[in-house]
């Protein structure tokens, strides 16, 4: 993958330095480990409701959302290739200061509320595999990705490694899924034509729409992206920078396409498996739980467990994500990094009481409830790191050649205006 990004960076280029190609190469990786975010176990509950509600007309929403995710982590790409500095950084600067404490505080609500479901999502998936109890199951993840931070520890290409394996196995799966569920091509063409339909006339259908939305743009995203690329942009001469500037564009935005492409081929997939094995049988499936049931009866026993290891190495994927996310967050807003191993712990702890409290809390709420619970937190969270985001991306003051046209500048706060009408929708929904 790291060879295909950079010969499409390449491409009409001649004559590269040996310094500009290793600069290039630098900036290859970023995406991949953003794009295990956009396939955390919120994604499953939302793509998995999508597919047995709707059968494969949400399909296009999944790839609509995907599309506008490529887009706002292109842009994260942008200004950091142009300022060599990251989202939380500039946001803490240029900011003013009640703002910037708040988009601060709202990247730190949605880590935590990814964290949640990272711990809810592999604890479904150990009681699926292993029969643990929900509480268990929960101290036993948030344990297992403290190890796995710890055996990492000063060594990122280790973590690099290991979230491409994580995802490799989750995409894997899928395939494997989809081979098994055989989905009728005929029944997808005529669901995502009438897309526009149901989702015009059906609230669940539009309400499950604006979920997949949420689950799909995460605010820690951007400033995870955001602060990968800074760290690789540290150290390098000015006059390489400036001279390299369009071509480490490419290669970063391709690095960005190319990821979230794959991203986007696993929620689909995730989709198509639901609604292709999990409608139309003498069972319900509202939960994780009922899909894998219904996946045993349908697919297998074997199809079945594949589907709960997936689910556990997204978690887990995502919950080493989490925490890198956390370490920018902190270093841009407060000055200096937190140190991952601290909060690491701190942020799992906190996690693991919401958890036992909303599950043990007055009959308790179910662990796909938590799941929708994190992707409300997410929704209100995104308009403070993507509004921020726009301001900075149009100022030439900042970033010079790379500033956004006009034309580009109304298309990105028109998106943005959107996002953010539609998230609040889904809030508004969730709490009324």
């Amino acid at each position: 993958m790291s060879a295909l990004i950079t010969a499409i960076a390449a491409r009409g280029d001649t004559g590269r330095s040996p310094a500009l190609q290793a600069y290039l190469r630098r900036l290859v990786g970023p995406g991949l480990l953003v794009a295990v975010g956009y396939i955390d176990p919120g994604n499953w509950a939302t793509d998995i409701a999508g597919g047995t509600g709707y059968g494969y007309a949400l399909l296009t929403v999944v790839v609509v959302a995907s599309l506008l995710a490529m887009a706002i982590q292109s842009l994260v790409v942008r200004i950091t290739v142009a300022t060599g500095e990251d989202l939380a950084t500039l946001t803490g600067r240029l900011l003013p200061r009640p703002l910037a404490l708040l988009s601060w505080a709202a990247g730190e609500a949605a880590i935590l509320a990814t964290a949640l479901a990272e711990l809810v999502g592999g604890a479904i998936a150990l009681r699926l595999l292993a029969g643990l109890p929900l509480e268990t199951g929960l101290v036993v993840t948030a344990a297992a990705t403290l190890a796995v931070l710890t055996l990492s520890k000063h060594r990122a290409g280790l973590q690099e490694r290991l979230v491409s394996l994580l995802l490799g196995l989750v995409a894997l799966s899928f395939v494997a899924l989809l081979v098994a569920a055989r989905p009728d091509a005929g029944a997808m063409a005529r669901d995502i034509a009438g897309a526009g339909q149901v989702l015009a006339g059906d609230t669940g259908a539009l309400l499950i729409g604006l979920g997949i939305l949420g689950a799909t743009i995460m605010p820690h995203n951007l400033y995870l992206h955001s602060g990968l690329l800074a760290e690789r942009l540290r150290d390098l001469p000015a006059d390489l920078r400036r001279s390299g500037e369009r071509q480490a564009l490419r290669t970063a935005t391709g690095d960005t396409v190319l990821s979230l492409g794959l991203a986007m081929l696993v929620n689909a997939a995730i989709l198509i498996v639901a609604a292709a094995s999990l409608t139309g049988g003498d069972f319900t499936v509202t939960s994780l739980d009922e899909a894998h049931a219904a996946m045993q009866v349908v697919l297998g026993g074997v199809m079945a467990t594949l589907f709960a290891v997936a689910l556990y190495a997204a978690g887990q994927s995502s919950a080493i994500t989490g925490v890198l996310a956390g370490r920018m967050l902190t270093r841009g807003f407060r000055g200096r990094e937190s140190r991952g191993w601290l909060r690491g712990i701190v942020t799992r702890v906190i996690a693991v009481a919401i958890g036992f409290a909303l599950l043990t809390r007055g009959g308790g709420h179910s662990p796909d409830d938590l799941l929708v619970l994190s992707q409300v937190v997410l929704s209100l969270a995104l308009p403070f790191a993507l509004a921020p985001l726009v301001l900075i991306a149009a100022r030439r003051d900042l970033m010079g050649r790379l500033a956004l046209g006009r034309a580009s500048i109304a298309a990105a706060a028109a998106v943005t205006a959107l996002i953010i009408g539609l998230d609040l929708w889904l809030l508004a929904d969730a709490l009324l």
